[in-house]
C-alpha cells in the first residue's frame, strides 16, 4: 500500500472552514481504511503540532511571517509564506517516512514550492479557482490578485496529475490554463454513508423543516433563500428554516470570518426578513460534523441555491440522508443533482422559483420520499467516500506506474 501526504490548509476541526476541509478529511480517512499510510499537512492557528486523528497522521504548521513589508502584494506574499512553511514540513516528513505521492489543492497554491523541487509525483486537486472567487465576490482585479492566480496556475501546470470533481469545472478551468488532457482525472467527491434515522424519515403530520448549510456569503446563495422565505411562510406559516454556516464579513476587498457588525452578512440577511417571519428562521452558526448529521436527519427539505459550485459537497451530504435537495443549475451541480429524479434544480437568483419548489415539496410527501430515496441511491452508487478513495488510489497508481 502507498504512503500518501495530503496538503490542505483546511482540515477539521481547527481549520474546518468548508468543502476543501471536509474533502480532505473524508479522503484521508477513506484512504487510511484501505491500508495506506496517510499524512496531512494543515494549518495550525497557534503552534506547530503533530498528532494522530484515528489512523491519519496530522501535522499542523503555524503561518510564519518572513515578508513583513508586503505592500501591495499582500495576498501573493501570504501564499508564498505559507507555501514555504508547508514545503519545509513536507521535506521533514519525507525524510522520516517513505512518501510515495503528494496531493495539494489548487486554491492558494499550497503545493507550488514542492512542484519546483518534487522528488515524487504531485497531484493537484482542483477546487474553485481563485480567479472564480474574485469574479463572484466582485473584487477589484489588482496586480496582487493577478499574480496570486498565476501562482495557482503554475502549480497546476507543474503537477503530474490534476483531479477534479466534475467535467464541467475541469473544462472551465483547463480552457483557461491548458494542461494536456492526459493529466486530468474526473473523480467526484464522496461522503461516508450515514445511518438513516427512521424516526425522522418522511414523517407526516409535523411542521416542515427546511435546512440550508453553507457559509453566509453571496456565492452560497443564502440571500436568495432569505428572499424566498416570506413567500413560503405566507402559504405555509408552520414551516421552520434552519440556517447553518459561519457568518462572513464582507468588505470591498476581502471575505473574513470576523469583523465589524456593519459588514456582517448574517445581520444583513436578518434585516431582510419581515418581523412577522423572523421567529420561523433559526440562524445556528457553525455546527461541527458530528452534530450536523442530526440537522440533516431532522429536516424535510435541503436547500442550497448557490450561484456557483464546482461540485457541491453539501448536496451529497443531504442526499446521503435520503433528503430531497434543491440547488441551482450552475457549475458542476447538474452532474450531482439529476433534476426531477434525485433533486430539483432552479434558475440561479430566482427566489420566486425557489419558493414555488419549496412549497411544492412541503405539500407533497410522496414526491419528497421519491426524490429522497433516489438521492440516497445515487450517493450509494457514485458518491461515497469509499468509491472516491478507490478512484483516487487508482489514479495515484497510474502515475506511479
Amino acid at each position: 500500500m502507498l504512503n500518501i501526504c495530503i496538503i490542505s490548509r483546511e482540515y477539521p476541526v481547527e481549520t474546518g472552514w468548508g468543502g476543501i476541509g471536509n474533502y480532505t478529511y473524508y479522503l484521508a480517512h477513506a484512504l487510511s481504511a484501505t491500508g495506506c499510510e496517510v499524512h496531512v499537512i494543515t494549518q495550525s492557528l497557534d503552534i506547530d503540532k503533530d498528532y494522530l486523528d484515528g489512523k491519519v497522521y496530522v501535522h499542523r504548521v503555524a503561518h510564519k511571517t518572513i515578508l513583513p513589508l508586503k505592500g501591495n502584494l499582500r495576498e501573493l506574499c501570504l501564499r508564498l509564506e505559507y507555501g514555504r512553511t508547508v514545503y519545509i514540513k513536507l521535506k521533514e516528513i519525507m525524510k522520516k517516512f517513505r512518501i510515495d505521492i503528494v496531493e495539494a489543492p489548487n486554491l492558494s497554491a499550497e503545493g507550488f514550492f514542492y512542484s519546483l523541487f518534487r522528488k515524487t509525483p504531485l497531484v493537484t486537486r482542483l477546487h474553485t479557482h481563485f480567479s472564480e472567487v474574485i469574479e463572484f465576490s466582485h473584487w477589484p482585479k489588482t496586480i496582487d490578485r493577478h499574480l496570486s492566480c498565476l501562482l495557482e496556475e503554475a502549480a497546476i501546470l507543474r503537477s503530474d496529475l490534476v483531479t477534479c470533481s466534475t467535467r464541467f469545472h475541469a473544462e472551465t478551468v483547463f480552457g483557461e490554463i491548458g494542461p494536456s488532457k492526459q493529466k486530468i482525472e474526473i473523480i467526484p467527491l464522496g461522503v461516508p454513508l450515514p445511518q438513516i434515522n427512521e424516526d425522522y424519515k418522511h414523517r407526516e403530520g409535523r411542521s416542515p423543516v427546511v435546512l440550508f448549510v453553507g457559509r453566509l456569503e453571496k456565492r452560497k446563495g443564502a440571500h436568495i433563500l432569505i428572499k424566498a422565505i416570506p413567500h413560503v411562510l405566507k402559504k405555509c406559516p408552520e414551516a421552520t428554516f434552519n440556517i447553518i454556516g459561519r457568518d462572513t464579513f464582507l468588505s470591498r476587498d476581502a471575505i473574513s470570518f470576523s469583523g465589524d457588525e456593519s459588514i456582517s452578512f448574517k445581520l444583513k440577511l436578518i434585516d431582510q426578513i419581515p418581523d412577522e417571519f423572523r421567529k420561523n428562521v433559526n440562524f445556528l452558526g457553525h455546527v461541527e460534523r458530528q452534530d450536523l448529521n442530526k440537522y440533516y436527519n431532522d429536516c424535510d427539505i435541503f436547500v442550497a441555491p448557490s450561484l456557483y459550485e464546482s461540485f457541491g459537497l453539501i448536496y451529497i451530504e443531504a442526499m446521503a440522508h435520503a433528503k430531497p435537495v434543491i440547488g441551482c443549475g450552475v457549475g458542476g451541480v447538474p452532474e450531482v443533482i439529476e433534476d426531477g429524479v434525485s433533486g430539483i434544480l432552479v434558475p440561479p437568483e430566482d427566489h420566486i422559483s425557489l419558493a414555488k419548489n419549496i412549497m411544492a415539496l412541503i405539500g407533497n410527501n410522496a414526491l419528497r420520499k421519491s426524490l429522497g430515496e433516489k438521492a440516497r441511491e445515487k450517493v450509494e452508487n457514485s458518491f461515497t467516500d469509499t468509491v472516491m478513495a478507490e478512484r483516487t488510489l487508482n489514479a495515484y497508481k497510474k502515475i506511479l506506474n
